[in-house]
């Protein structure tokens, strides 16, 4: 048995508990920096209600990609796993009947998380100062690009536009007087980052509160979040501006991207004096390149051109130099490693079937922490979240629904339930019974 699962065995029966059971967080957010922070909760146990105006709801569950072939069973993939494990509410606000209940649902609420543009919902009546008159212990964090004050606070923001205005997109590339290139980090990174940096700070205020009484108002900026992965700012104001590196590690001896003899590319970092030591004994020339990096970048390159990509990562092994292929997205899905150590995962969604998702950033042996349900269309949990929060009979979100105050999904690509679904066989969809 190895040592994680040991522990596990350790904790025995806790280990199917959740640390953020008995949270309560209802989401008013769209795209991928407001949604991501309240999806992490919810894989920590949070129980999450996102707020969704009928029929559409957050549009990012619209949004072409590659080709229109990323839509599975009716649903957009990536937006499957970013709303996974909530609650999907179609609710229009709008109406007076609508605030009064989204009032309701605040008042059972622990948590708040929304990213509208600042000052969007204050003119509704759902900014902080608004709702902590009916729930004074609530925590309401607030995501934008440029944060909710300040000469840039009003205008919109994107991840391309975050990693342009946080200064990353600028270290990447080359030096000028090789490739004049800036280029976009991809898969949203000016999203992920920041919202993943924002549970960080639900969970202190979940701390501060249990000891304090108080709830407490965050104002998370994406723009300023992305800078703080900016170290050598340090060292910028002392020496001036940086050179760009490419895929050279500026801190390692000997680095880079390397093509082998089958077409295939590997990362080399040897970091350490006896790591460059036991790399020099294999490649030629290289103690005589060490300080001229584009000159090690040249006798490495021919080492690795020789040899095969097993060959040149069986020679990091033997050597003990940090050698490691420059994986397709495929690679990473197939790789046995990951699947044990659940970075992906297969689950059987009770809706949607069996789905690849990727599992939670981190493994904790003495809880349950992971994607219980996919995301699902707007509306679908009306009857189940009012029966739990605040005790309605179908019949009367049946009454909601009709006076357009409750709504459900439009039916377009991206917000359907599956194929051959039916409401009447659906006792979830019904109120009747939980997701898990």
């Amino acid at each position: 048995m190895d040592y994680f699962r040991s522990l596990q065995s350790f904790f025995g029966a806790t280990a199917n508990s959740r640390p953020l059971e008995g949270i309560k967080v209802v989401e008013f957010s769209h795209y991928i920096l407001g949604p991501n922070i309240p999806r992490l909760l919810a894989q920590l146990g949070a129980e999450v209600v996102k707020v969704e105006p009928p029929p559409r709801g957050d549009r990012w569950k619209y949004a072409p990609m590659w080709g229109g072939k990323g839509f599975y069973k009716g649903m957009r993939i990536d937006y499957l796993y970013l709303n996974a494990n909530k609650y999907s509410l179609g609710l229009d606000f709008r109406k007076e009947e609508g605030y009064r209940l989204l009032i309701e649902l605040v008042k059972k609420a622990d948590v708040f998380v929304e990213n509208m543009e600042p000052g969007t919902l204050d003119r509704y009546g759902l900014g902080y100062l608004q709702l902590r008159e009916v729930n004074p212990r609530l925590i309401y964090l607030s995501a934008s690009g440029y944060g909710q004050f300040g000469p840039l606070h009003r205008l919109p923001s994107y991840d391309i536009i975050g990693q342009a205005e946080s200064g990353i997109m600028d270290t990447t590339g080359w030096e000028e007087d090789e490739v004049d290139e800036l280029y976009r980090l991809p898969d949203y990174p000016g999203d992920w980052l920041p919202s993943t940096m924002a549970v960080s700070a639900v969970l202190a205020a979940l701390i501060y509160r249990e000891r304090t009484g108080r709830g407490q108002y965050i104002d998370l900026s994406q723009a300023a979040s992305l800078q703080r992965f900016m170290y050598h700012f340090v060292y910028m104001s002392a020496s001036g501006r940086l050179k760009r590196s490419g895929f050279f590690d500026p801190f390692a001896p000997v680095s880079g991207v390397f093509k082998t003899r089958d077409g295939k590319y590997v990362a080399i970092a040897a970091m350490t004096e006896g790591q460059v030591k036991a790399l020099a004994g294999e490649v030629a020339g290289l103690v005589e390149a060490l300080g001229d990096r584009w000159r090690v970048f040249r006798v490495v390159q021919e080492w690795a051109s020789g040899k095969t990509l097993e060959e040149v990562l069986e020679a990091g092994r033997r050597l003990k130099v940090p050698i490691q292929p420059v994986m397709t997205d495929i690679d990473v899905l197939r790789d046995p490693w990951r699947w044990e150590r659940g970075s992906v995962v297969r689950i059987n969604d009770r809706l949607y079937g069996e789905i690849v998702v990727p599992g939670p950033l981190f493994k904790m042996a003495g809880a349950d922490i992971g994607v219980r349900w996919v995301a699902r269309p707007v509306g679908y949990h009306n009857k189940l979240v009012l029966k739990k929060w605040l005790g309605y009979s179908p019949e009367e979100v049946d009454r909601l629904v009709q006076r357009d105050v409750l709504g459900y999904w439009d039916g377009q690509p991206g917000n359907m339930p599956p194929p051959g679904w039916k409401a009447e066989e659906d006792p979830v969809y019904q109120g009747e019974r939980d997701e898990v």
